[in-house]
Order: C-alpha cells, then sequence, then structure tokens
C-alpha cells in the first residue's frame, strides 16, 4: 500500500494570466477549496496519509489553509522550490522525506480516488516495476503538450516529454506512483531543451536500464492551464453535484438555479439571478438585479447592479470572457 504522496505546487500559473496576479495557480478555488485541496483530497480518499507539497517562495497561503483545515490522520509537509528549475529538482527537495514508494501528482491535475486506487493496485501488482502511470486517449496536440509512450501490451517501453511525432494515441498525465528508487536515477537527469530537468527523462533513464513500467489509464482528466479550464472544473463538478449550496444571508428576492455554490461571506443584492453553474468566492459581490449564469466572481470580483454576466470569470478588477460552457 502507498502511504505517501508528493504534490508539485511551485508553479505560479502564468499562463492563466490575471488569476494568478495575486495568487499561485495552486491557491485557485475549486467550488469552496484551493485546487491544491482537492488533489490532496482525493488522494487521501484513496488511503494516502502522509504528504510533502512542494511550494514556491510564496505559497499564497497555503500553509495556513491546511493548518485549519487539517484532515483527521493526515500529515503534511512542505518543501519550497526557490526556482522554478523543473520537476525533477522539485521532487529531488521532497525526497528527503519519502522513506517508501510513492505517488507524484502536479497540482493542476483533477481525477477521482477511484482511478488513484487503480494507480496504486496497479503498482503493488508488479512488484518489479519501478513506475505505474496515468494514461489518457489524447489527440497528437495534446500529447505534445505532455508526454507521449509507446506501449507493449501491460508495459510501457518508452516515454517522451512534449514529442514532436507522438508514438501512439495515448498521453501520461502526471499522477504516477514510484517505488523508492526511482529516486536514484534523478541526479542522472540532464537538462532538457526547454532548460528544466524532466521526470520523464528519469523514467526513460529506468526504461533504457531494463526497469518495468506499468500503467492504468483513465477517460477523465481535469487539467488547470488556462483561464478557461478554472471556468470549465468548477462547472463540471457542480454539474455532477447538481446541487445548490448556499453559505451567505441572501435576500429572499434572489432567485436560485442549481447547481450553484455560494461561500460564506458574498454579498447579493435584491433581486439577481444566481445560476445555473455558477460559483461565488467568498468576498465576491452581485449587485441588485445582476444575472449571473456560467461564470465564476471571485473574491474582490464584483458584478454591477442590473449588469448580466454569462460565460465569465470576474476576479478583482479583471475580467476574463470565456466561451460558455455547453449545456448538457
Amino acid at each position: 500500500m502507498i502511504e505517501q504522496a508528493v504534490i508539485l505546487a511551485a508553479g505560479r500559473g502564468t499562463r492563466l494570466g490575471p488569476l494568478t496576479q495575486d495568487r499561485p495557480k495552486s491557491m485557485l478555488p475549486v467550488l469552496g477549496q484551493p485546487i491544491a485541496a482537492h488533489v490532496l483530497g482525493t488522494m487521501a480518499d484513496a488511503g494516502v496519509r502522509r504528504f510533502v507539497i512542494v511550494v514556491g517562495q510564496d505559497d499564497g497561503g497555503m500553509r495556513a489553509y491546511f493548518e485549519r483545515a487539517a484532515l483527521p490522520g493526515v500529515e503534511i509537509r512542505f518543501a519550497v522550490q526557490a526556482r522554478a528549475t523543473g520537476t525533477v529538482d522539485a521532487l529531488t527537495l521532497a525526497a528527503p522525506h519519502l522513506d517508501g514508494p510513492f505517488l507524484l501528482s502536479s497540482v493542476d491535475n483533477l481525477t477521482s480516488a477511484a482511478h488513484v486506487r487503480r494507480l496504486i493496485s496497479r503498482f503493488a501488482a508488479g512488484p518489479d516495476a519501478i513506475a505505474a502511470l496515468s494514461l489518457l486517449p489524447a489527440s497528437p496536440e495534446q500529447i505534445q503538450r505532455s508526454a507521449g509512450v509507446v506501449i507493449a501490451g501491460d508495459w510501457i517501453t518508452a516515454i517522451e516529454e512534449k514529442p514532436e511525432q507522438p508514438p501512439s494515441p495515448w498521453a501520461a498525465i502526471m499522477i504516477y506512483a514510484f517505488s523508492h528508487d526511482y529516486l536514484d536515477y534523478l541526479g542522472r537527469v540532464p537538462v532538457s531543451s526547454r532548460g528544466e530537468r524532466e521526470i520523464v527523462s528519469g523514467i526513460q533513464a529506468a526504461l533504457a536500464e531494463g526497469r518495468r513500467v506499468s500503467y492504468v489509464t483513465t477517460d477523465r482528466r481535469l487539467h488547470l492551464t488556462r483561464e478557461r479550464d478554472l471556468l470549465e472544473i468548477n462547472v463540471t463538478l457542480l454539474r455532477e453535484n447538481g446541487e445548490l449550496h448556499v453559505h451567505s444571508d441572501l435576500p429572499a428576492s434572489v432567485q436560485l438555479l442549481a447547481p450553484a455554490r455560494i461561500d460564506p461571506e458574498v454579498s447579493v443584492g435584491i433581486g439577481a439571478r444566481l445560476g445555473p453553474n455558477v460559483y461565488l468566492e467568498s468576498g465576491a459581490i452581485v449587485g441588485a438585479g445582476a444575472s449571473v449564469a456560467n461564470s465564476l466572481i471571485l473574491a474582490g470580483g464584483a458584478v454591477a447592479p442590473g449588469e448580466t454576466c454569462d460565460g465569465m470569470i470576474v476576479a478583482g478588477s479583471t475580467r476574463v470572457v470565456v466561451a460558455a460552457p455547453e449545456t448538457e
């Protein structure tokens, strides 16, 4: 049983534009929790009890968050990656805290506890394997932005980061299980043409020495890389629940349409219409008579009285217009 995990959360998330001006990607909200808490909670649901989170110099309040929202029986340690020099360097910082097999996840990948349990089981079923990887069916363009693999039966025989010519229709996504001795390969990983030392290069080095790497597949992964992804992730999870979750006192004249989540300390004016597919983070403001649908209003964001807001992310003074998520 794998009881340890490393979460890589040091990246700022520059591709998310204004959404990460005042907090790192790891602390962007998904239905009332930072995305980092969702990643950790999923693995905890699968039985993991010890975590190492690799954060940047500015953790965006993550330590304070987990001190307030600690899960029973879960231990969390932190390692600081001062400069973003690659995933190998991040894992190297976490390595002193690891004493057995472990999971490795990036902070921007959301999957299910069922998938994590299958990954752990597949790793346990191959005691001579150095790793078990998560594979997702993907287009060539998607694989060119992640990692491509060559498969032979139940085993992976080669892996390449961001391949120009994807070797199969499968992308490896960073939710991996490793034996402890994978850490021995980290010091051998060279700097890539992208200027980073990458986990995938360590896996390929192990394969080149005859080590075995297994895999499990999934057809679902929620991935936070662009502004619109934050809206899509929240709306996807809202729809799966399908309910109203209201944690602020609202005027009786406010119209609510499920699914929606209203955090505590949200201000909503009389006669406003909220939903469907709406998440209001603590500190959000919606004026009287405004209509909000298919949108996120984050802390400090405000919708003016009488305004219609559809398919948008409002964060502070910033407004990000994205295509409204398709209705089911």
